[in-house]
């Protein structure tokens, strides 16, 4: 019996992606966030009315294979890697015509980058921020930066917290990095969300970004609250 198209895909990436070996690209983007942002796109897809959800799926699963092709400091150059590794496999299986695959792609090439890839590449990228959002957003952001400490002590949101997209790239600019604490990344993802195109992914994000929120707010609170408690014990001995 021949696989659907689907599934062809989805084994090549599973298998694919079980070979990247170094930490710093398969923590966070293993294949369980390709499948999440799988089902953010399809579900984004259904709602802004696309037809082909086929190619959403393929764009989708496909969209970080590249990661299982470059070296750790050829990180940045991974969706393009991507789009041209998605390019062969598709060509070489012929599961979609010329047209079709340049679709698939160019979407890929440019999930990471504002503009570019047309309608699907702009379902791809929200769906893919809406996977560093919530929950997830925070679970990611302690394992991909599992090397830092959690938060200063001191300034538990950080100088970075309420900070737009556009100031963390004058950041990156200036080499400042996102910042020296975990809390920070939580921060940056929580940026994402004023990046996202379409009004579906928008209402899919707004509880997820509110939930980051709370968490760093009660982070914050909690943290302070034992800060004062442990300095009022030291006050009363």
């Amino acid at each position: 019996m021949v696989k659907g198209r689907v599934q062809q895909i989805e084994g090549y990436v599973r298998q694919s992606m079980s070979t990247v070996a170094a930490p710093d690209l398969r923590i966070a983007h293993d294949f369980k966030h390709v499948d999440r942002v799988r089902h953010w796109a399809l579900r984004i897809a259904e709602k802004e009315g696309l037809e082909d959800l086929e190619l959403v799926e393929a764009a989708a699963l496909l969209h970080d294979i590249g990661l299982a092709y470059v070296e750790v400091e050829q990180r940045s150059q991974h969706a393009q890697v991507s789009a041209e590794t998605a390019a062969q496999f598709l060509h070489k299986q012929q599961l979609f015509t010329d047209e079709e695959i340049k679709t698939i792609t160019d979407a890929i090439r440019w999930h990471s980058s504002p503009g570019g890839g047309g309608v699907l590449g702009e379902v791809l990228r929200d769906a893919d921020k809406l996977d560093a959002l919530g929950a997830v957003g925070i679970m990611r952001a302690f394992t991909s930066k599992y090397a830092k400490p959690g938060y200063d002590p001191l300034d538990v949101k950080s100088d970075t917290w309420g900070m737009a997209m556009t100031e963390f790239e004058k950041r990156f600019a200036e080499g400042k990095g996102i910042g020296d604490y975990i809390v920070d990344q939580v921060n940056f993802q929580i940026s994402f969300y004023g990046e996202l195109h379409t009004e579906t992914a928008k209402q899919f994000g707004k509880p997820l970004v509110d939930f980051m929120k709370a968490y760093i707010s009660q982070l914050d609170s909690e943290i302070n609250t034992i800060g004062r408690r442990f300095s009022q014990i030291n006050a009363d001995e």
